[in-house]
Order: C-alpha cells, then sequence, then structure tokens
C-alpha cells in the first residue's frame, strides 16, 4: 500500500494567538480555522529553539540545535554554522521510500546548499521571487529590506504578483505535477517568509484591519522590574524602548494582514489538492517555525527572551478518514523535532535511534500514547551575540535559565501574561527546585553542552549530581 502523500505549510515569527482556531477575534483566518475542524489541533506545541536557522535545521536530524550545531542564523550571525546534507537523516529515508520532493519558499538552512542539495527535485526560492518581481518591473518599497527597526509598508503589487501568492502558485503547480504520478507519494513543504518583519503587503491586505481594533497589550507599558536585564536592552536593540502605543499599533496592522494574506493562499493550495481527490491520500501539517512578541512586553521580533509568544506555537494536522475531525490534544509537543520522526513512520521508513523527539503518528490515530509532561526548549544568540538560555515549561509553570543573568519563573495559572517573575519569591523555592531539576535531567538526556559540573551544581547545588556530569572533578590530568 502507497505511503500517504505529506504537505507541510511552515509561517515564520506567527504567534498562535492571531488563529481563529486558538482563540483569536479579529485577525481573520478561514483556511487555518478549517483544518482544525477538519483535523487535530495541538494545543500545547512549542518551538524547540526560537531562532528560523537553527530550528529548521532540526527538521532534517530530528535533535536539537545543541547537537547538529547550527546554533544561531546562517551567514550573518556569530556562529556560521550550515546544515550540510550528510547530517540530513530525513529526505533520503523518503526518497528511498519512494517519495518525490518539492520544496518552495524561505530555506535559511545553508548558504551553500540548497534544498536540491538535500534530495529535493523541486525547489523555488524567495530569489527566484525576487527576479520575478524584477521581471514585473514593480519595485519593491525601501522598507522591505529593513530588518533593524519595526517598519511596516503598502506594497504596490496586486495581490496575484505578491510573494506568498508567488510561492502558492508554484506549490499548486508541483502538487498537479506530483499527483500525476500515480506510482509514487510526494512531499511538498511550503515555507513562507511571513508573517515575519519587515510587514510589507498588498491592498487591500494593508488596510484590513482598523489600527482602532488592535488592543493595546496589557504589558505593552510593564516596566520589566525583577526582569533580565537583556529585556531592556533588547527593547533598546529594536528602538522600542520610548515607541508610543500609537506608532507601533501600525504594524501589527500589517502583521495581523499578512497573516490573512497567507491564509488565504494556504487556502489556495489545499483547495488545489481537494480537487484533485488527495484529501484523504494527504496528510497536511500546519506549523510555525516560531512567534514574534509584536509588542507584549514592549518587545517586538524574537530572540533573548523566551515569552510564550515565541515559543508557545500553532500546529495543526488533517488526514481525512483517520484524524477525528474537530479533535484537540492537550500533549505536549515540540513541533521540527516531533516531525522528524512522524515523517518517518508515515512514510514506513526505519528511525534512527539518538533523536530528541517522538512520532506524533499514534496521537494522529487517536490512539493512547505516553509523552512527557513538559517541554524544554533553548537559546544560544543571535544577531547580537551568543547568549544561552534553557527553559522547561510544564501545564502551570515555566522556568527559563540564563547562564548570566538571573533566573525567570511564572506561574501560568495565576500570571498568563508573565508580568512577575516569581524566582526570588521564597514562597516559590520549592517549585523553583523542581523545575530546575526537571532542566539537569533534559540537558544530561540530550546531551546538551550545558550539561556540565558547573551549571549542575549552580542550578541544583547538588554535589553527587555536579559530580556526574562532565567537568574538571572528573577530569583525568
Amino acid at each position: 500500500m502507497k505511503p500517504p502523500n505529506i504537505l507541510l505549510f511552515v509561517t515564520d515569527q506567527h504567534q498562535r494567538c492571531t488563529i481563529g482556531a486558538y482563540g483569536s477575534h479579529l485577525v481573520k483566518t478561514p483556511t487555518l480555522d478549517k483544518l482544525a475542524a477538519e483535523g487535530l489541533t495541538f494545543d500545547r506545541c512549542y518551538t524547540g529553539c526560537g531562532l528560523c536557522s537553527p530550528i529548521r535545521s532540526s527538521l532534517f536530524t530530528g535533535t536539537y540545535p545543541h547537537d547538529h550545531g547550527v546554533l544561531t542564523n546562517i551567514h550573518l550571525h556569530p556562529v556560521r554554522q550550515e546544515l550540510t546534507p550528510d547530517k540530513d537523516i530525513l529526505t533520503p529515508r523518503l526518497k528511498k521510500a519512494g517519495y518525490r520532493l518539492g520544496y518552495v519558499g524561505k530555506w535559511h538552512v545553508a548558504n551553500n546548499y540548497t534544498p536540491k542539495d538535500f534530495g529535493f527535485e523541486h525547489y523555488v526560492s524567495l530569489g527566484d521571487y525576487a527576479a520575478y518581481r524584477q521581471k514585473l518591473g514593480i519595485p519593491l518599497p525601501a522598507e522591505a529590506m529593513n530588518y533593524v527597526t519595526p517598519v511596516s509598508a503598502v506594497d504596490p503589487a496586486p495581490v496575484e504578483h505578491c510573494r506568498p501568492a508567488f510561492l502558492a502558485d508554484n506549490a499548486i503547480r508541483i502538487v498537479n505535477e506530483f499527483a500525476r504520478d500515480t506510482e509514487h507519494p510526494f512531499f511538498i513543504r511550503l515555507d513562507f517568509h511571513g508573517p515575519h518583519l519587515p510587514n510589507v503587503i498588498p491592498e487591500p491586505y494593508a488596510s484590513m484591519y482598523s489600527v482602532k481594533s488592535i488592543a493595546k497589550p496589557s504589558t505593552y507599558d510593564e516596566d520589566l522590574t525583577g526582569k533580565p536585564a537583556v529585556q531592556k536592552i533588547k527593547r533598546r536593540h529594536w528602538e522600542m524602548e520610548d515607541m508610543p502605543w500609537e506608532d507601533f499599533r501600525h504594524h501589527m496592522q500589517k502583521y495581523y494582514g499578512e497573516i490573512t494574506l497567507l491564509d488565504h493562499q494556504i487556502g489556495r493550495v489545499v483547495d488545489a489538492l481537494d480537487r484533485l481527490g488527495l484529501a484523504e491520500d494527504t496528510v497536511i501539517f500546519f506549523t510555525a517555525d516560531h512567534g514574534d512578541t509584536m509588542g507584549d512586553h514592549r518587545i517586538w521580533n524574537k530572540d533573548y527572551t523566551m515569552y510564550d509568544q515565541i515559543y508557545h506555537i500553532p500546529f495543526i494536522a488533517r488526514w481525512k478518514g483517520t484524524v477525528t475531525p474537530g479533535s484537540r490534544s492537550p500533549s505536549f509537543i515540540s513541533q521540527m523535532l516531533d516531525l522528524t520522526p512522524t515523517l518517518l513512520d508515515l512514510s514506513g521508513s526505519d528511525t534512527p535511534e539518538g533523536l530528541h523527539g517522538k512520532s506524533l503518528l499514534p496521537l494522529l490515530k487517536g490512539e493512547p500514547q505516553q509523552r512527557r509532561d513538559d517541554a524544554f526548549c533553548q537559546f544560544h544568540g543571535s544577531h547580537m551575540g551568543l547568549y544561552s538560555m534553557r527553559m522547561v515549561e510544564t501545564e502551570r509553570y515555566k522556568y527559563v535559565f540564563h547562564s548570566n543573568d538571573i533566573d525567570e519563573l511564572y506561574d501560568h495559572k495565576t500570571d498568563p501574561d508573565e508580568t512577575m517573575n516569581l524566582a526570588e519569591d521564597p514562597d516559590c523555592a520549592a517549585v523553583l527546585k523542581e523545575m530546575k531539576y526537571r532542566m539537569v535531567d533534559w540537558l544530561r538526556e540530550t546531551n546538551d553542552h550545558l550539561y556540565n559540573e558547573w551549571i549542575v551544581y549552580w542550578l541544583t547545588g547538588d554535589d553527587q549530581l555536579a559530580i556526574e556530569a562532565p567537568g574538571r572533578r572528573k577530569a583525568k590530568w
């Protein structure tokens, strides 16, 4: 029996709370809401790393960035390590299982290798859109290249010639081509650049949402008392320190508009697939690489913070005839890390040992599965330099370890907006201790390079645990 086709949509820097299926009453996402109504929505999905290149690389390796080595964004960031094809355990197995492979959109995994070097038959890049746009003779606004400050603008191109439409057009073309091949299943990945800043989008999406309808985040005027110093510095980096809400909400307007634009383009691809009669033969996954604070805590973008707006992300799966329509899962999952073994299971391929994720196939089939009751996430630094952070989140609590700053502890039951850092609260000492021990366990299990004598002792004060970790006291001189 032929294994199912797989269609994976990945958006970039996408807040889960902007999707109707996750509770948005403002932003229109009819396609994603329909996928949720026809499929399974995961309520506790987390990104393993809140930065593009590291977590995108994880899909090919099935491991955290500390294992595969792409710690920061490739090229311009401090660790200029890219993913090489020899580390890819996914696409060779999919090809061996008979899959035809297509990749459309944002790559950001390597500079010297493209998806074709990883085994994809078709690859349509963001650079291909730039060439297409040049032929159209429609210049991009200057704001489209500003990745330094909060900016947004109206794209003069008509919707049918904007970047998301171009990418969707090519995904539809590849779907149509692969559908004619009845012998082989396909895996197509469509990665949009948006709603990653800068948000430069055409009408009617640019003005679809009135700025007056956009509510000011309750944390916008937070003074960050008791928070790590890097958060105030981050405000300064992105020129948010003194930005009035009346100015910033115009950027949120374009951000929301781009989300609806992307939703409509995803809808075009799904409709094309369904018209070909492939709905029951194709597993559709939708997720994001990470989120964006987008004004919460008066912080913009991602990195150097581990708020839920960045790390708690959307994940929806549709597989008609298998997934129970309208179902929801409270299980903790990590999108790219769990997708790797899931895709291998779907293809009938072997799953190598040492992966950090766990297949979601039982959950897709409505079968019971024992899973962890927490999520572990990491961050290694970004454009401003290296900076080690680790996070453990349970249903109620979140603990964030900064290697060179104060800890963070939040109680989501009493403080869902993460405004009150409880790490120094003596009443929370027992909770903090339990979260630190969870972290040490995870550092050890995944062979994180932060698993060493010094950090283990700093976290727990436990001599025995510290001696068990790599360090000077164990070294033979």
